[in-house]
Formats: C-alpha cells, sequence, structure tokens
C-alpha cells in the first residue's frame, strides 16, 4: 500500500506499535546517550535521520503530533483500540471473524486471506480487498477528510467561489486540497483550545503586524526575528 500510495504521489507516513522492548539497541551510544538523560536523541548517517524522544507514556497522539502536516497518509500498525479506521489483516477466516468481533471501526479487511479466490467478498458487511483494491478507499478517505479540514472562511484564493464549491470540486476529483492557499500558509498560526481557527487576511495580517509590532519595542529580542511563538493561558 506504501508504494502503491505514493506512486499515486502521496505523501504517506507509518506508525508501528512495538509492544515489547525498545527501538535502540542496548548499550549502544544512543541507548547510553538516553540512559544518562540525552532527550531526544538525534543518530545522522549516510542516508538516514532518527529522532528518539524519552517519553513516559508514550501514545498514538504523540505519535500522531511528530507526523509532518504535509503528509497525506498515515498508515498505523497495532493500535487496535484507537477510533481510526481500522484494516484487519487476517491469513484465515477464523482469524478475521474474531478480529471482526473484537475489532471496532473496521472498513475492511486484507492479507493474505483476501488473495484466496475461494474467500466471501464480504464478510457481514466489511469487505475483504487485496491491497491493491484498498488504494482506492485509502483515496476515498484521504479526500473526503481533506473536505472536512477546508476552512470555510470562502476566501476565494483557490480559485473557487467558497469552500463549499472547491470541496465539490475535489470529491469530483477535479481540484486537490492543495489548491486551498489557506491551508497552505503557516506564516500566521491560531489554535484555540487546540483546535485551529483559520483566518482570513485581514486578521491574520492584523494579528502579526500588531504581535511584530509589540516584540519591537522589547529589549533584548533581535531586530529582524524568523519565527515567534505567542501563547496565552487563560485559566
Amino acid at each position: 500500500m506504501v508504494r502503491e500510495l505514493t506512486a499515486r504521489n502521496h505523501r504517506v507516513a507509518t506508525i508501528k506499535h512495538i509492544f515489547e522492548g525498545t527501538f535502540d539497541t542496548a548499550h549502544k551510544d544512543t541507548w547510553q546517550h538516553l540512559h544518562a538523560g540525552a532527550n531526544p536523541i538525534l543518530a545522522v548517517s549516510a542516508n538516514e535521520l532518527v529522532s528518539v524522544h524519552a517519553v513516559t507514556t508514550p501514545s498514538l497522539e504523540q505519535a500522531l503530533q511528530v507526523v509532518p502536516k504535509a503528509v497525506d497518509v498515515v498508515l498505523i500498525e497495532g493500535f487496535k483500540s484507537s477510533d481510526y479506521p481500522k484494516i484487519i489483516v487476517a491469513q484465515r477466516l477464523s482469524e478475521a471473524k474474531a478480529l471482526l468481533e473484537a475489532v471496532t471501526h473496521v472498513i475492511a479487511i486484507s492479507g493474505p486471506l483476501a488473495s484466496d479466490p475461494a474467500r466471501p467478498s464480504h464478510l457481514h458487511t466489511t469487505p475483504l480487498l487485496t491491497p491493491q483494491e484498498l488504494v482506492p478507499l485509502v483515496e476515498r478517505l484521504v479526500t473526503e477528510d481533506a473536505v472536512k479540514r477546508l476552512p470555510g472562511i470562502n476566501c476565494g484564493r483557490c480559485g473557487y467561489e467558497s469552500c463549499s464549491a472547491l470541496a465539490h470540486a475535489i470529491l469530483a476529483g477535479n481540484a486537490s486540497i492543495a489548491a486551498c492557499q489557506t491551508l497552505a500558509d503557516h506564516d500566521v498560526v491560531l489554535h484555540v483550545d487546540g483546535a485551529p481557527v483559520f483566518l482570513s487576511a485581514f486578521p491574520k495580517n492584523f494579528v502579526r503586524n500588531t504581535v511584530l509590532g509589540m516584540i519591537k519595542t522589547l529589549r533584548g529580542v533581535k531586530e529582524n526575528p524568523t519565527h515567534v511563538s505567542l501563547e496565552i493561558q487563560l485559566d
């Protein structure tokens, strides 16, 4: 699925749940750095950059926060109790039936079982699909999610008269989420209680100019900063 999705120009990230042990090899340099108190540890090789963070109770949500915003699809192995859409990978029909009773939010069944010519097309209402057949299903979910993420401010910068018009074009396959300039902009980002609030040109410029004008009067701030972060705690 990763190969097929990337071949279709989707940006893919993966998350794997390791139930026991650690990513790092015991007593190697990076392991010793971690146990000496370094956090995070970065390892650079000729073709890789690896970051290891020491976290007391790491969760799927914490892992997802590390995934770059530019990624289109995150494929996750494990985390059966999460609320995200799931694909059961099974060797045999009995295994698929047992998992289907234990796991929620299942959208498809795949794995070696799906390649069996004698297999049923559905198990209850859940389709059995080969990895190649899964890709259009995942693409549809990505498209539907992209539509949900449209800001709804109807700025017209995408070339469509409204976010609703762009959404219809995306669902019809005539446009891409990349057309939304507001989502692409990262110069002013506002979150309220963790949820993004999208700003049109006037409030965005107002916030930007007000904050930059204020910090220019403060001592110890360099003349031309490249990044400014402001957080207001209300409770």
